[in-house]
């Protein structure tokens, strides 16, 4: 097994990154206050103000380290208290690789933290050190546990060469800055460096990379944990990363260049004694770390992929987020096909179906009758349902007038006055009761229609290639469709839905959905139009396929996707 630095270039000899933490209660006398104030370099507290400290070594070597066995405490004039969830970083540079070196946090009570170090190279290097003491934050003691040797007259020679050449060396290792941040675990590069932390570990096996990011949530309140989020930032050619949260395996289609992905830890039920991260040669690792996120009444932007992963709602109706590749697509994941019925049904209705187009529906005309599984509207539509009801004072249910306040404050609607109109983007929603295939598809399906209204390349490709279908080529997509209750008499709607239809599934499986599946369902229903949908199947579909694999071209170009997978995580 061949040990190897971040950017998974192995280097011989090299023992990787380790950086382990470890807690001792020892009782010891402090650094008195007195000692001469440090200016060489600073400490700054959360906010960015600077702090006074005092430094065991002064002159010219403060934040300097040239050999084996040095040894440096910076104390706080006023010790610190630092808020719920912060950390003390410790920020590096260093003229070689091969250093190792001892990070101790102590506490008013003599408590100390203990972190172990390691620098593989020359460069630029930060350490995110955990201080969860009880008592405020006194000082920092940095002890180098290993430098290599230096060339002649260096700092490996007697200790008489030593003192001669203490001014004629440049330091090995020294430090720029300490400050307090927020909770970050993991490794990520900032500013030409890298900052890590100490439950990061890397190392190759079978020539792919493995990042690992141990204990991730340790010491942290649940409100803490809450807020945290996994932030990925790959860079490199198309290719397949595979994260492990515990023991759930996602697989992460990174589409190219440079990607990113942000996982919520509150999505996920289980809380993990590691998060894996195995990447192959051709992807360079910018960031993999667990991050405090500030409050904010934004909305989480988020692969839709993830919300199939989503820890089951109890009480709550639904879970919102933004889709992040296009931020004005809102994510309905409601925890029921009940509970999705009492925000979305009536609008289904409304929006799509035949005999109901541009009608209020009263509850007692619809309540036997089955709306959607999933859901897609457009800003017009969603705007037309609420003016629509607040010109006829119809009484909609508290969820429908939830579900607009939602719409108004995203921006998706606009209120004025007393009247509603469209705003930009649009909503896709899926149920948790949908087994995880199904929401898989459904996702896909909705995703689609969410892109053929957002995405105005999309969509004129999509009504252009509606238009160059013949009328025998269009013959089964409308029928199906009017079975299946759609308004056939808009051709913007047609050219909508069989644009999902094609493209909601992969390529190869096209031809045996439409045939067998759709086939099958219409004639089971129709048998007098058996013979006819088989000689479409053998006359027609061809004309599908094609304009499938058009669409896939687009898809693939412009997002990284395929059919069947409008999404970057399963």
């Amino acid at each position: 097994m061949r040990r190897a630095t971040l950017d998974n270039r192995p280097v011989p000899g090299f023992c990787g990154f380790f950086f382990v933490l470890g807690c001792l209660f020892l009782c010891m006398s402090f650094l008195s206050c007195g000692g001469k104030e440090v200016y060489a370099f600073g400490w700054f507290d959360e906010r960015g103000s600077r702090l006074a400290f005092s430094g065991s070594v002064t002159g010219s070597d403060v934040g300097h380290f040239f050999r084996d066995g040095e040894t440096a405490r910076y104390t706080l004039v006023t010790p610190a208290n630092l808020q719920e969830g912060y950390a003390v970083r410790l920020s590096f540079s260093a003229s070689s690789g091969g250093i190792e070196f001892q990070v101790r946090c102590g506490d008013e009570k003599g408590r100390a933290s203990v972190a172990l170090c390691s620098i593989p190279s020359q460069g630029r290097f930060s350490f995110v050190v955990p201080f969860s003491a009880q008592n405020a934050l006194r000082w920092i003691e940095v002890k180098v546990l290993k430098i290599p040797r230096q060339s002649s007259g260096g700092r490996g020679g007697t200790a008489a060469q030593t003192v001669a050449d203490q001014g004629a060396l440049e330091p090995t290792l020294s430090i720029q800055e300490i400050r307090f941040v927020s909770a970050m675990r993991g490794m990520r590069r900032e500013n030409e460096g890298l900052e890590v932390s100490p439950h990061f570990s890397f190392e190759m096996k079978d020539g792919r990379g493995h990042y690992e990011i141990r204990s991730p949530f340790e010491g942290l309140s649940q409100g803490v944990k809450e807020s945290m989020q996994l932030d990925v930032v790959l860079d490199g050619q198309a290719d397949i990363a595979t994260l492990f949260w515990g023991d759930r395996k996602l697989t992460y289609r990174h589409p190219g260049q440079r990607s990113a992905l942000v996982f919520p830890s509150s999505l996920f039920a289980s809380v993990p004694d590691r998060i894996t991260l195995e990447v192959s040669d051709a992807l360079r690792v910018e960031r993999f770390c667990l991050v405090q996120t500030a409050p904010s009444t934004e909305l989480a932007s988020i692969d839709p992929g993830l919300l199939v992963y989503h820890t089951p709602l109890g009480d709550k109706p639904y879970y919102l987020a933004r889709w992040d590749l296009r931020p004005e697509v809102l994510l309905f994941l409601f925890k029921d096909y009940a509970t999705q019925d009492r925000y979305l049904k009536r609008l289904a209705f409304f929006v799509e179906k035949i005999g109901f187009v541009g009608r209020l529906a009263q509850d007692s005309e619809i309540a036997d009758l089955h709306g959607w599984n999933a859901h897609d509207y457009r800003p017009e539509d969603l705007a037309r349902f609420f003016d629509a009801a607040e010109v006829q004072k119809f009484p909609l249910s508290a969820e429908e007038r939830d579900l607009e306040q939602t719409l108004i404050k995203a921006g998706v609607i606009v209120q004025s006055g007393a009247r509603i109109s469209a705003g930009k983007g649009a909503i896709v929603s899926i149920a948790q009761e949908s087994p995880a295939y199904l929401q898989y598809r459904f996702l896909a399906h909705e995703l689609s229609h969410a892109l053929f209204f957002t995405d105005s390349r999309y969509r004129d490709l999509v009504l252009s290639l509606y238009q160059k279908l013949t009328d025998d080529e269009r013959w089964f997509i409308i029928r199906y469709f009017r079975w299946m209750h759609y308004n056939v008499d808009s051709s913007y709607l047609m050219a909508n839905e069989m644009q999902a239809y094609l493209v909601q599934q992969p390529l190869k499986d096209l031809e045996t959905y439409f045939s067998n599946t759709l086939g099958e369902r219409l004639a089971a229903d129709h048998p007098e139009l058996e013979d006819a949908i088989h000689e479409y199947m053998q006359r027609h579909l061809s004309a599908l396929v094609a304009t499938a694999q058009q669409l896939s071209s687009y898809l693939q170009a412009s997002y990284g996707f395929e059919p069947g997978r409008l999404y970057r995580v399963r």
